[in-house]
């Protein structure tokens, strides 16, 4: 993703929907979103937004549009993994995870999780 595009909170359930399968259609998105209360218009806002934003692309359908992603959910996750630490952590991201490791937020198997995974990439490292 070559430009960073900032998703609202809200956003991101409308994404995650066309994410999951897509391409989708207005009726589909609403049905999917009515347990949010939001109404029709709101959500279209939303669609508007994503697809200025360029995170939606769509494509005429009828009298309707289908709405597909432009951008995959991974790519979007890591441009706001890196706003949040730039924002927060001053862009370290050992200094997040150490701060999650020494205030006991990762539990017993995260933590291993962790280990083998910094084994199977810095295999040379000394990890205990």
């Amino acid at each position: 993703m070559e430009q960073q595009i900032s998703i609202s909170e809200s956003e991101w359930q409308v994404m995650k929907i066309v994410w999951n399968d897509s391409p989708r259609t207005l009726p589909e998105i609403l049905d999917k979103l009515k347990e949010t209360a939001w109404s029709k218009t709101t959500i279209q806002t939303y669609l508007a937004r994503l697809v200025r934003k360029g995170a939606l692309c769509t494509k005429r359908q009828g009298k309707g549009y289908l709405y597909y992603p432009a951008v995959s959910e991974s790519e979007c996750q890591l441009a706001e993994s890196r706003n949040f630490l730039s924002r927060v952590y001053d862009g370290s991201l050992s200094k997040m995870v150490m701060g999650f490791v020494k205030n006991g937020n990762l539990s017993n198997e995260e933590l291993n999780e962790l280990k083998s995974f910094l084994a199977e990439e810095k295999p040379d490292a000394d990890i205990r």
